[in-house]
């Protein structure tokens, strides 16, 4: 047992040479059960911070005290430079960091998913009930295609700015309709959404931790329930005659030194460690590509080249314009408010800190923007634009509306701003990861998938310009302040080049204008040229890293089945985004949790069904 520690984290040296019927690499549902024994593994802690706690400052992924870690992507040949990548190193994993946006994505998604490549389990049908399973919807009460009884409680939060009717009148300017449920499966395909978050009714942030493994569920499950903690998986055991996963080798790192420590299966291990962990763990096991395999001499068990490639993402251009900071959070860097709001938030779980950073969205399919006018379609070649049900209408664009500056590695506080956040959420463009080490401390390598294909740039040129011009049209909206759009394409490139302190040149005339910042051109005036050079300096990812073990129907094109088994392995599943043929439009929290929900339900089968037969 950890010292000082009211949560029951196990060590490794606890767990060593046991044998349990699930061991299960970062989540666990299957612990409901008392008949069965669970052990969980988990390469970070607890971590239980008051910061991590705090919903607007635990999503700030540089903020001291939350879960975050950082990394840098390979260097991309598309942007000349390095992306940082973001992951939750704790229990509950990155949703204890995320900015605790709950969507589902539409249903388009997943009937794309079993049309395109024929996962017929998968989809909106067969998917829409463990959504269901798994939330409390406190912001929609009497919805029926809304759970009410699962543990993922949310709300809706709208930030209390003043800005944002005119935000929507600006976006029904466009054609957009305007939805309070982002999760209604009935709603338009594209339209301006209100969104939902995982915020308790104290205004604390409610990660995967909180609603799966928090203290109390821990403590009254530790006689069947194992948690580990601070450990990596080295590799799995894997009978090489039956093929059968019997166990996992695990690697504690501590002050101390290095320990080297092992656990067996009795049923199934279950991998959950993510896009970006997940792969590794396959691979050092000898299930991956050969190439990689046999330049770190591994030996091969299951020749698999679909293991960490394919890997997506959601890409991000900040297009912002400037607000009075009482409009924004900004406002917080006065450190009088910011004192208040704390104080708010420690004795009522009120005020600005109890609140995401983003209450609203809006989602769009970019072939029913008209061109020149950019205003929304509802019926193009014969299609209604608008029905969700069909996989051709998936949004391959979000924009959302985030009242702060939102460049990921630089904090802009020349000016209050909020930021258009213009996302490409249907990219065509895949990247990959590359084991580097057997050793589970080394991180792989990780080649973004930033713009490897020029078939983005389309759609991303399309979505920028709507950016441009919803910015434009608030600020001609009756909003009772200026508000131009400052930062985005036409800018001065030297002063952005500064903000960002590039040391190399990269694509585009620096303008040799220095008296400061200034509006910028209308959105029709602006070239594909002004969009690139901006898009190219300020892409960044949106940390919904997906695909890398994805399903499919043939092994030589997937990893798992559709009931999460890896192909050519017993007793071996994922569950988590990495599972993915696709990656969703909406944010990857909820169809990860979805995933994570029906995984448990076929073990609960497979075995209910072996126990019938006396296996």
């Amino acid at each position: 047992m950890w010292p000082f520690n009211s949560y029951p984290e196990r060590t490794a040296e606890d767990v060593d040479d046991e044998t349990y019927d699930y061991v299960i690499v970062g989540a666990s549902r299957l612990s409901e059960d008392p008949n069965v024994s669970v052990l969980l593994l988990e390469k970070g802690f607890v971590n239980d911070s008051l910061i991590g706690r705090i919903p607007l400052l635990s999503l700030h992924p540089s903020m001291p005290g939350t879960a975050a870690v950082k990394y840098l992507s390979q260097l991309s040949t598309a942007v000349n430079r390095k992306l940082s990548l973001f992951w939750g190193e704790a229990l509950g994993g990155s949703t204890r960091i995320n900015a605790m946006v709950l969507t589902r994505g539409p249903p388009s998604n997943y009937n794309d998913w079993s049309q395109e490549y024929g996962l017929k389990n998968w989809a909106w049908e067969k998917v829409e009930p463990y959504f269901i399973k798994s939330e409390n919807a406190i912001g929609h009460p009497k919805a029926q295609h809304r759970g009410h009884q699962g543990p993922v409680e949310n709300r809706q939060m709208a930030l209390p700015f003043s800005c944002y009717p005119f935000i929507e009148k600006a976006v029904r300017k466009l054609g957009f309709p305007v939805y309070d449920d982002c999760n209604d499966p009935a709603a338009g395909a594209q339209g301006y959404f209100s969104l939902d978050h995982t915020i308790n009714g104290n205004g604390r942030r409610l990660s995967a931790y909180q609603a799966w493994l928090n203290k109390d569920i821990a403590t009254t499950r530790k006689s069947h329930l194992t948690v580990c903690t601070g450990v990596t998986v080295s590799k799995l055991d894997i009978n090489p005659v039956s093929r059968r996963v019997v166990g996992v080798r695990i690697h504690r790192k501590g002050k101390t030194g290095n320990g080297d420590y092992s656990v067996r299966a009795r049923r199934e291990v279950v991998l959950c460690a993510g896009a970006l962990g997940t792969p590794p763990v396959l691979m050092r096991s000898g299930i991956g590509p050969k190439d990689q395999l046999d330049q770190l001499g591994i030996p091969i068990i299951q020749e698999s080249s679909a293991v960490g490639s394919n890997l997506m993402d959601h890409i991000a251009v900040a297009i912002m314009s400037k607000l009075p900071a009482r409009d924004t959070i900004h406002s917080l860097y006065n450190p009088l408010v910011f004192i208040w709001q704390l104080i708010l938030w420690i004795f009522f779980g009120r005020g600005l800190l109890a609140y995401s950073s983003t209450s609203s969205t809006i989602f769009l399919r970019t072939t029913a923007i008209d061109d020149t006018t950019l205003q929304v379609q509802t019926c193009r070649d014969g299609i209604d634009t608008m029905d969700s049900m069909n996989p051709q209408n998936v949004p391959d664009v979000e924009i959302m509306v985030i009242p702060v500056s939102c460049y990921l590695d630089v904090n802009v506080t020349a000016h209050p701003l909020m930021t258009w956040q213009c996302t490409l959420v249907q990219p065509f463009s895949k990247g990959s990861l590359r084991l580097t080490s057997t050793n589970s401390e080394h991180l792989p390598e990780v080649f973004h998938p930033l713009l490897r294909d020029d078939r983005d740039l389309v759609p991303m040129r399309k979505a920028i310009r709507m950016s441009l011009r919803l910015g434009q049209e608030f600020a001609r909206s009756g909003y009772p302040h200026p508000a131009p759009v400052l930062y985005g394409p036409g800018m001065d490139l030297q002063y952005l080049d500064g903000i960002f302190g590039y040391a190399t040149q990269l694509p585009g005339k620096q303008q040799e204008r220095k008296g400061g910042i200034k509006e910028l051109p209308d959105w029709q005036t602006i070239s594909d040229k002004a969009i690139d050079d901006y898009a190219y300096r300020t892409y960044q990812s949106s940390l919904h890293y997906a695909c890398t073990c994805r399903m499919s129907l043939d092994p030589t094109d997937g990893v798992v089945d559709q009931k999460l088994r890896v192909f050519g392995i017993d007793r071996l599943r994922i569950a988590d985004a990495s599972v993915f043929p696709k990656v969703t439009s909406g944010h990857t929290m909820a169809p990860t949790m979805m995933v994570a929900e029906r995984c448990a339900d076929f073990i609960k089968e497979t075995w209910r069904d072996k126990e019938s037969l006396g296996i």
